[in-house]
């Protein structure tokens, strides 16, 4: 069987038709739609009338907060004109097939455990940088939530007790990939909209002190904010995800950081494996097949 899995993000919103085991037939993505709640589902509805002939179903990974029992969007995050939607009642009224919803954060995170490099954890979380920084924690198997939908909501850790009144203070605005551009445009004195996240790490890879240096600073944000999660919830493993996490030079930098604030503790303390996410940037889409396939299993 087959299904239209799709990623909203704030840009762009990646499709493809996949079937139960992940295998991809076909895969793009087109702008998402912001103007209007009726122009985002107009586009979603587009999508499955363009690829999804012949597929069971549409599994759906948003940002936001999402009950996705009820298949309800409380918000989609910077997609201001999705706001209190049953998107999975609107939608599955238009399309006539099953829909289901979850936080791209959390699709990752169930990708990485049901398929990925967290297979067979019991305490796990996952790290997920982007414009912001999402994220989820598993205890005892079991994908935690919290009382209001907002577990792994990480953006919203406040990263500086001293100016804690500052919005700029939080870790989605310096710890996600756009601080990263920022530090480097910093330390060599050039307007931020001539890097991206390619070239930082080409000339990190090249050996710039400059841009090294920026990057060694970023690394210990997250570094810090890693060993935190490993004090809240003492994971056995810390998956990084997101676009920037293919650049093995993060990985590598951020475990030099680990390694440096772990010497300034008294005693030994524990220590989580800290990993990639094994599907990078398909991992939103097979953790939103993983949500459709638990709410509709396969008929033998």
């Amino acid at each position: 069987m087959k299904y239209l899995v799709t990623d909203i993000g704030g840009t762009f919103t990646k499709y493809a038709v996949m079937d139960e085991e992940c295998r991809i037939y076909e895969k793009g993505k087109v702008p998402t739609e912001k103007g209007s709640t009726e122009e985002f589902l107009d586009m979603l509805v587009e999508l499955f009338g363009k690829y999804g002939e012949g597929t069971e179903g549409m599994a759906v990974s948003a940002p936001g907060i999402i009950d996705s029992e009820r298949g309800f969007m409380h918000n989609a995050g910077a997609i201001w004109c999705v706001e209190d939607l049953d998107i999975t009642g609107v939608l599955k009224e238009r399309l006539g097939v099953p829909v289901t919803v979850e936080n791209d954060a959390k699709c990752a995170a169930l990708a990485e455990m049901w398929r990925g490099s967290l297979q067979g954890c019991r305490n796990a979380a996952v790290m997920i940088i982007g414009t912001g920084l999402g994220g989820a924690v598993f205890c005892d198997g079991k994908l935690v939530k919290g009382s209001h939908l907002f577990a792994g909501e990480f953006s919203y850790i406040l990263s500086n007790v001293e100016d804690a009144l500052n919005p700029e203070n939080i870790l989605g605005a310096n710890g996600g990939a756009p601080a990263l551009i920022t530090l480097v445009a910093e330390k060599k004195g050039m307007p931020k909209e001539e890097l991206d996240g390619v070239k930082v790490f080409e000339m990190a890879n090249a050996g710039d002190a400059e841009t090294l240096e920026a990057l060694h600073m970023y690394c210990r944000r997250l570094a810090v904010h890693i060993l935190n999660c490993q004090f809240m919830v003492d994971p056995e493993k810390i998956a990084v995800g997101g676009g920037i996490s293919v650049q093995p030079l993060l990985l590598t930098t951020i475990r030099e950081e680990m390694e440096k604030i772990y010497k300034v503790f008294p005693h030994e303390i524990p220590a989580p494996e800290v990993t990639t996410c094994k599907y990078f940037n398909d991992s939103n889409l097979i953790g939103a097949l993983y949500v459709y396939l638990n709410a509709h299993p396969v008929r033998a």
